[in-house]
């Protein structure tokens, strides 16, 4: 933990932070922002300072700056607050930081790592199509799929760092083993599973820094990586939801079942392929290259597959426990419950039987966006809206709760689109000018992660 002095100090700065110099920089950020949207009659901006009067450098680092997105300035002051709350909950502990409580020790973070890790499923579940089913197709979209991945795992490592009591212990479960806890296991796969996405991700790097034999080395190994990879996220995928299996007093029977974690894992490639289906869309926009919209369509064919055995499996087992009655006379937790299903899996489910949506990229990226809430949705529910409330207990989010939650998906954000600016993370896709033109296909890539 921290010294008293230097707590207070950080605690001190944060106040002054948050009262003063943080909306001050954010009008700043939503005036440049605004600068570069405002144009002349004839193009050129209002506002251009003259540039013979500047140092060299100063002209160097703004001319970076306008070739990215002019939102990402504002993105970076969200990950700089995030940065700063995260600080003040270390200095303060969870109790003085947070509003979790007996009752609900897990909130809003949980929830978040449960749907991240689900999230960055597309990682594993596009390797093992490529590289163990031979779907070489799919190889563009390795490498952004991967980042995401590894994005979205160092993510959960962060917020789960923010929700130990004591984070200065976080490395105990390594040296301290309680083999029967389900913890304990998911603990062991989500590090090495980082682990493995660094490796994973490493080309990228090797390729910008012209690291030719470490390249020739990762290439191969590259199969035994995806094979390891896949593995681990099958072990902790489902092993989240087994952490749930012991909660049939508190999580309400129309979430609570024994095949939770193949419920948990079946979801987990549903959010992946949906991930990819809406990054590809994404990229298009945000960095003018993707894949065609030809492979984004073969990949969205897979969803109805994946949500419709979600359905029966979800389904089935409310009548085979004779808990189908529960589907309209559980008052709120139906509603709830009607909904999530609605999401997750029966309006993406029919949605991408369509032609006509797999071959549109706004209507794939609407259809994955709501696949992608309904599995954000299921992860909330089962950490926190679908557990039934102890008598004088409640919980809403703190400000610093949300402050680093939301610093956290800026912190992704941010270093997504500086890696795609700046790394060779789309040398396997086409430039937007081809995309656009129907039945080009993707060059043949080499085999590497």
């Amino acid at each position: 933990m921290f010294p008293q002095e230097l707590n207070d100090t950080i605690v001190f700065l944060v106040m002054i932070g948050a009262r003063f110099v943080f909306p001050i920089a954010l009008v700043i950020t939503l005036g440049y922002w605004l600068q570069r949207k405002i144009r002349r009659p004839d193009g050129s901006p209002v506002l251009e300072p003259g540039r013979r009067v500047m140092p060299w450098w100063y002209r160097r680092f703004w001319d970076e700056v306008n070739h990215l997105p002019a939102w990402l300035p504002t993105i970076g002051l969200l990950a700089v607050a995030g940065a700063t709350a995260m600080l003040y909950r270390l200095a303060v502990g969870l109790g003085i930081s947070t509003n979790l409580n007996q009752a609900y020790p897990w909130g809003l973070w949980i929830g978040f790592d449960l749907f991240m890790v689900a999230f960055s499923g597309g990682a594993f579940t596009l390797a093992t199509m490529v590289y163990i089913f031979q779907m070489e197709r799919f190889h563009a979209a390795i490498r952004p799929t991967v980042l995401t991945g590894l994005l979205g795992y160092t993510s959960v490592l962060v917020i789960l760092l923010m929700d130990l009591g004591r984070w200065d212990r976080f490395y105990h479960f390594i040296i301290f083993p309680n083999i029967n806890s389900a913890l304990f296991e998911v603990s062991w796969c989500i590090l090495l599973y980082t682990t493995v996405l660094v490796t994973e991700f490493s080309p990228v790097l090797l390729e910008k820094f012209k690291r030719n034999r470490a390249l020739e080395f990762l290439k191969r190994i590259t199969i035994p990586l995806v094979i390891l990879g896949s593995t681990l996220s099958t072990l902790h995928q489902s092993s989240l939801g087994t952490l749930f299996v012991i909660m049939s007093e508190r999580l309400h029977p129309l979430w609570y079942t024994p095949i939770i974690p193949i419920l948990f894992f079946v979801t987990s490639i549903a959010a992946g392929i949906s991930m990819v289906v809406a990054g590809a869309t994404v990229s298009y926009w945000v960095f003018k290259r993707s894949l065609p919209q030809k492979l984004v369509g073969d990949l969205a064919s897979f969803l109805p597959w994946v949500l419709g055995l979600y359905l029966v499996m979800k389904l089935g087992e409310l009548l085979a426990m004779g808990e189908i009655e529960l589907l309209w006379t559980s008052g709120w937790y139906s509603v709830l419950f009607a909904v999530e299903l609605t999401l997750t899996s029966i309006v993406p489910m029919i949605w991408f039987m369509s032609k006509r949506v797999r071959e549109s990229r706004v209507l794939s990226l609407i259809g994955a966006g709501i696949g992608l809430f309904g599995v954000f949705l299921n992860r909330f529910d089962a950490a926190w809206f679908a557990l039934k409330p102890v008598p004088g207990y409640s919980y809403i989010p703190s400000i610093a709760e949300i402050a680093i939650q939301v610093g956290v998906f800026s912190i992704i954000i941010f270093v997504y689109t500086i890696v795609g600016h700046y790394f060779p993370l789309f040398e396997g896709t086409l430039a937007r000018e081809k995309v656009a033109k129907e039945g080009v296909p993707v060059a043949p890539q080499p085999r590497s992660v």
